[in-house]
């Protein structure tokens, strides 16, 4: 009877700190690949694969059964709460760097798709962009 209630003491006291998650120390976690805003401005459509991962680094995922997609992830995490998360996806065409799709999304906002790399450089070329803009 005595070793019954121990148990279920034990049992009770180990279970009750689950209950506190600010009491428990949790590490921020930094997960896949940072690709920072100067590597992104130097990738440009037509660049070979050498020159992609020599910008950027390996990719953290490359499809096995499509060669022509790489995807650079990024994710962090500060006290089990999803502070920041990025997916670059690129796309190639015979080694060569046709498309690029950067998705950003913090805990606080949606997902935000940009436009692809050939679609801006064309808007680029037509209007100029403010001081406003760019911020």
């Amino acid at each position: 009877m005595a070793a019954k209630i121990t148990a279920l003491l034990s049992f009770f006291l180990l279970t009750s700190c689950s209950f506190m998650p600010h009491i428990i120390y949790k590490i921020d976690v930094q997960q896949g690949n940072v690709v920072t805003d100067e590597m992104l401005e130097k990738l440009k459509p037509g660049m070979a694969k050498s020159q992609v991962l020599f910008v950027l680094g390996s990719p953290l995922i490359v499809d096995a059964f499509r060669d022509n997609r790489w995807d650079y992830v990024y994710v962090s995490r500060e006290k089990d709460d999803l502070v920041e998360q990025k997916r670059l996806t690129l796309f190639f065409d015979n080694d060569t760097l046709i498309n690029i799709e950067n998705y950003l999304h913090f805990s606080t906002e949606a997902p935000v798709k940009q436009q692809p790399v050939e679609a801006s450089a064309e808007k680029e070329e037509t209007t100029p962009v403010t001081e406003e803009e760019k911020k």
